[in-house]
């Protein structure tokens, strides 16, 4: 048990991005390669991805475009983050739309108005919350960890991806949701084949 949670710490530091640059870049097309999808169908993602945020750039959304998270999976479109207007989401969600290749888009921004004050204590809980979720999925050997992406936006952790069955699908969410200060799991997730699941479970205290 020591030893387990002695490896699960140490990725847990890997996971957050401590590593070095070298090292993330060479290990990025080894990870898209491991995927549940072709390499024409990641580097579609790609560039949707790089055609999103230029459009945010492009429409006076500057400001916005560090505070909005982009995923595209499959033409699937995923927006986390907190913004302080409606407006601007539905904006958002608008311009994502416009590009080529967007099959489906999933709105999860949260509207604050106190976005534009950066709390780092939060920032900080939500890192380690997905890190240690990426670890736990990355030590099991049922799981093929590389299909999820994982996001954890004020103690709500969205999954997204592509899940290679029912089973695995649950092991995913139960472990996300035995994480200490995890209040709530959204799963936006495909199935292998066609089969589209979406929906929330709320944490119980004796979960926790």
């Amino acid at each position: 048990m020591y030893r387990i949670n002695f490896i699960i710490i140490i990725l847990s530091f890997i996971l957050t991005g401590c590593l070095p640059a070298i090292f993330t870049a060479a290990t990025s097309s080894t990870i898209a390669a491991a995927k549940d999808q072709s390499i024409t169908e990641t580097i579609d993602d790609v560039k949707i991805s790089a055609k999103i945020k230029a459009s945010f750039i492009k429409n006076s959304f500057r400001e916005l475009y560090t505070k909005i998270k982009v995923e595209v999976e499959q033409g699937r479109v995923l927006l986390t983050g907190i913004i302080d207007k409606k407006e601007d989401a539905l904006k958002a969600v608008e311009l994502v739309w416009d590009v080529t290749g967007v099959s489906e888009v999933i709105n999860e921004l949260i509207i604050d108005k106190k976005s534009d004050h950066f709390d780092l204590v939060q920032y900080t809980k939500d890192a380690m919350i997905t890190s240690q979720i990426k670890a736990r999925l990355f030590i099991k050997r049922d799981i093929k960890w590389v299909n999820y992406t994982i996001i954890t936006v004020n103690n709500i952790v969205y999954i997204f991806g592509i899940a290679r069955s029912e089973e695995e699908l649950e092991m995913v969410t139960s472990i996300a949701s035995q994480i200490n200060g995890v209040e709530r799991v959204i799963c936006h997730v495909k199935m292998k084949e066609t089969k589209k699941i979406n929906n929330e479970h709320d944490i119980n205290e004796n979960e926790v």
